[in-house]
């Protein structure tokens, strides 16, 4: 491992430990390994996409608030420039609000750490994250209803439609795994919702 990415684990650790919405260390280093793995036998660069992985929530407003500016911060500090506007540029395009603005990410790096962050949110972890970002947000768990802003809903409404936005067949093939998982699951919880 490089002293830059020793160095960005150690800053997202520190920053992000704590974070309670589901956007974590944690979070950071399982989008990390995930987007290690779906690049394995790509010729990518491989330091573009761990630090566009382990840095990519510091500065979302969910986390952060709005204006924060700790991923710029960092990387003016330990990385050059190339490799400053590479990061930069999937960060800024790669979340699913970015997606609904129409921006895409243009880099092979950025479809992978894109992919990686999407496979997240789905399956196990997934529904652990949907509802602990709820409870942060004070989202309902679930009113009767898909068309409403509970954390069920929200399944329907985002995380059901990841599979189709995957970049790589590795990632759509995991997210079609996930989700039926999820589905499963669903049907528990509305078994057991009274």
């Amino acid at each position: 491992m490089t002293n830059i990415l020793e160095k960005a684990i150690a800053y997202t650790k520190a920053l992000a430990s704590e974070e309670s919405t589901g956007h974590d260390f944690h979070h950071a280093m399982r989008v990390y390994n995930t987007a290690l793995n779906l690049s394995a036998n790509k010729e990518v660069n491989q330091e573009v996409i761990a630090l566009a992985s382990l840095l990519h929530d510091l500065d979302d407003y969910k986390v952060s608030g709005y204006g924060s500016h700790r991923v710029i911060d960092f990387l003016k500090e330990h990385a050059d420039k190339e490799t400053r506007e590479k990061v930069l540029s999937i960060i800024d395009n790669m979340s699913y609000s970015s997606h609904k603005q129409g921006k895409k990410v243009e880099s092979l790096e950025g479809k992978i750490v894109q992919d990686a962050d999407r496979l997240d949110a789905l399956g196990a972890i997934g529904i652990a994250r949907c509802f602990a970002y709820s409870g942060k947000i004070n989202r309902l768990i679930y009113n009767y209803s898909i068309d409403d802003n509970s954390a069920i809903a929200h399944f329907y409404q985002k995380l059901f439609n990841l599979a189709d936005l995957m970049n790589t067949e590795e990632a759509k093939k995991i997210a079609e795994e996930r989700i039926a998982f999820m589905k499963e699951y669903l049907k528990e919880f509305f078994k057991e919702w009274l």
